[in-house]
């Protein structure tokens, strides 16, 4: 009887499953076709519909600020991410809640650095960390939401901060990934992009050198990020030759 019953649940869920993926999938396809306006108006159908449950409601409003954040109706975008807050906070869904409202906010706050407003991004972002601190094992996310506080302290000139984020986010990247994962080549261009901000060009040189490095163990020589990573270092070798050239003229 036990197998019975366990079959059934299995079934069930798989059949809802099917069921939830089909109801969002047109407007997935609109969204991914980048056909934003196509994928708006899906979504907001499905809101219409009485038989929504409060889980498949939240899935819009997240879909919906995806595609008004495409769209750059900003506003509107996280209007529907506090709608979809709301509802998270109130389905208190064990092991599940806390990391979809760490990605609520992460997305709130991605839509705050498109608008320039970089102070509050940075607020939402705290609110994510706050909620995948409550997680054990430390969730995967985490290292997603340090690096991007340490993008936005390296837009405010906050550039010792910004350094910080990045090491944390380097300490869990190096418990998680391998060594030539992308990710973590990424994470050293976006140092190598803040100590350029900074205008210390030969720490910047370093960290672009390092990321090519690691990039090249996965990528081959004429992949977009190398030919753009490529550029970039020529740029900061240029300006690591000028400085150099007025040190050499004030000494003399």
């Amino acid at each position: 009887m036990s197998d019975e019953k366990s079959s059934t649940s299995v079934t069930t869920t798989s059949t809802s499953n099917k069921q939830q993926n089909d109801l969002f999938s047109r407007g997935d396809r609109f969204y991914w076709k980048c056909e934003y306006e196509k994928a708006k108006q899906h979504f907001q159908t499905l809101l219409l519909q009485p038989s929504m449950s409060l889980l498949d409601s939240a899935r819009c409003y997240k879909s919906l600020g995806a595609v008004n954040t495409k769209l750059q109706n900003y506003e509107e975008a996280l209007n529907n991410y506090h709608k979809q807050l709301g509802i998270l906070i109130q389905l208190k869904i064990p092991n599940k809640t806390e990391s979809d409202i760490a990605k609520c906010f992460m997305s709130m706050g991605m839509v705050c650095q498109l608008q320039h407003d970089y102070v509050q991004a940075l607020d939402y972002h705290k609110q994510a960390l706050d909620f995948l601190s409550s997680i054990i094992p430390i969730h995967n996310l985490t290292s997603t939401v340090y690096k991007n506080m340490a993008n936005l302290y390296t837009k405010t000139k906050e550039f010792d901060s910004a350094l910080t984020y990045f090491e944390k986010a380097l300490e869990l990247d190096g418990q998680n990934e391998k060594e030539d994962h992308l990710e973590l080549g990424q994470t050293y261009a976006d140092i190598g992009a803040m100590f350029y901000s900074k205008e210390d060009y030969k720490q910047a040189l370093d960290y672009f050198m390092k990321a090519r490095e690691i990039w090249l163990k996965s990528l081959k020589p004429k992949h977009i990020y190398i030919q753009s990573l490529e550029k970039t270092i020529g740029t900061v070798q240029s300006k690591l030759g000028m400085y150099m050239s007025r040190n050499i003229v004030f000494a003399n």
